[in-house]
């Protein structure tokens, strides 16, 4: 394809399809050039449009003369472009091709006079809700009237209030639920007082989508690709509802958004994370949750209907922390990972009242809640082993009937059966471990590691070893000195 430089880009032949799609256009505009016009719905918009299309339709009576056609071309105005394009429905030579940047768009438009590129575009894709807008600015500035264009529709209105039928194109075009004037995402009620959100304003449109629903994308500029609104920042607001306004922040990079350096999404973020870093420095105690403020803490814990343990956790971390808490969860494992590598050693000393224990038990980068039941297991089965008699320098066979007994009421079967997996070394610890595991229902499986004479006395023993695992704190001495008798070992502890 040849390409040419021109002032003002390149131009270039048109491809096939472009090129049949402006000629058809331009042959349509010549049998009615009134199909490129908006429907005007008042007195003072039926009065302007009235007086443009006069003088087209006095340009448009030439439509066939060539020569008059170009002696206009050469001036500026809808006048010109119009009769440029009548130039292209007379002449079905392939047009050449000016490219231009409109919003995110790269446009193709045929050269003919002098008129503005706007204006040649408008006419040339009169079919196009978002184009056909740029040839009629200049009228409805100096007139005071919006344009609505989408679809097949297109409205001149110089009403203070957007057409009803726009609002309802609206609704469906950026995906909201529509309630009246007010277009909303479905987690907004119609009050929009329990949902953090941005709100828009636009003459008598409120849209308000929360947090959760901004997309990265610019709502305003999709509204004003289909519409022209003269003074626009007379009656467009943008804002964010947040129960953090409340601690002295306020809506910040408004002119970023409407001048379109920020969508949506950024906009809200960019807002919530200078007021994080507003209300760190000032210290405010607050917890911020899903567009929800927090002072009392107390509320905070109450609504998370967590456990005991998991409660006083959090609240020795709320004790530790001088500076808002800004979490996107309530999730408690999730609060806590994000403060577990600075308090965490310290909440579990609080919580178990042992520093060893603690340290034992803190990893930086497990789990908290898995670090916290972890603890509780061991501080409750330390509680539980503290009821029962302790001794010193017992003798070894008693010492090892009281360590596995002690291992079973702290830590239950399956420890028990760990450290019996391997048969001990002494002849009457021999018997006893049988013992141990028939009272554990594994003697069959592990008979075969024991002699004739060990099992024998081992299902002798398992009663009293029973009598042992079941003992409570005040019966356990009593019934070890009873296993230690009818074991043989005649020594007093």
């Amino acid at each position: 394809m040849k390409i040419k430089r021109r002032k003002g880009g390149f131009v270039k032949t048109a491809p096939k399809s472009l090129e049949k799609k402006i000629l058809d256009n331009a042959v349509k505009i010549k049998e009615d050039f009134t199909i490129i016009l908006p429907v005007p719905v008042d007195e003072k918009s039926k009065k302007s449009i009235g007086k443009l299309r006069k003088k087209l339709e006095k340009v448009w009576q030439y439509r066939d003369d060539t020569k008059k056609l170009e002696k206009i071309s050469k001036k500026k105005g809808l006048e010109s472009a119009l009769a440029g394009i009548l130039i292209l429905a007379n002449n079905p030579k392939a047009p050449y091709l000016a490219h231009v940047k409109i919003g995110d768009r790269d446009v193709a438009y045929a050269l003919r006079g002098k008129a503005e590129k706007e204006k040649l575009i408008s006419l040339q894709y009169f079919d196009d809700p978002v184009l056909r807008i740029l040839g009629f600015i200049d009228l409805c500035s100096k007139k005071n009237l919006s344009l609505y264009s989408w679809k097949d529709k297109f409205l001149c209105s110089s009403k203070d209030d957007i057409p009803e039928d726009f609002l309802e194109f609206l609704s469906t075009y950026l995906g909201l639920q529509r309630e009246g004037s007010l277009l909303k995402c479905h987690h907004i009620c119609s009050d929009r007082a329990t949902k953090e959100h941005l709100l828009i304003r636009l003459k008598n449109l409120k849209i308000a989508i929360c947090r959760d629903c901004l997309e990265d994308k610019n709502t305003v500029f999709e509204i004003t690709k289909h519409a022209f609104i003269p003074n626009i920042q007379k009656v467009l607001s943008i804002e964010i509802k947040s129960e953090l306004l409340e601690y002295g922040v306020e809506v910040e990079y408004k002119e970023d958004y409407l001048s379109g350096k920020l969508n949506d999404r950024e906009f809200f973020e960019r807002n919530l994370e200078t007021w994080k870093n507003k209300l760190k420095i000032e210290e405010k105690k607050i917890i911020y949750i899903n567009g929800k403020v927090y002072s009392d803490f107390t509320s905070f814990l109450n609504e998370l209907g967590i456990e005991k343990t998991e409660r006083k956790a959090i609240e020795i971390l709320l004790t530790k922390i001088n500076e808002p808490i800004f979490l996107d969860s309530k999730n408690v494992n999730v609060i806590l990972e994000r403060y577990w590598k600075s308090y965490g050693e310290e909440i579990l000393t609080e919580l178990s009242d042992d520093p060893n224990l603690a340290k034992k038990v803190f990893n930086p980068s497990e789990s908290p809640i898995k670090q916290i039941r972890h603890l509780e297991s061991i501080s409750k089965k330390i509680d539980r082993i503290s009821k029962y008699p302790t001794y010193e320098n017992l003798p070894p066979v008693a010492k090892f009937i009281d360590d596995i007994a002690k291992e079973y009421i702290a830590h239950g079967k399956e420890k028990v059966l760990s450290i019996l997996s391997k048969p001990p070394k002494g002849i009457k610890e021999r018997s006893l471990a049988y013992a141990f595991l028939l009272a554990l229902g594994k003697g069959e499986e592990r008979k075969w590691q024991y002699k004739k004479e060990e099992v024998e006395f081992g299902e002798f023993l398992k009663r009293y070893v029973v009598k042992l695992l079941s003992s409570k704190p005040e019966e356990y001495h009593e019934n070890l000195k009873m296993l230690l008798s009818v074991s043989g070992v005649s020594e007093e502890i």
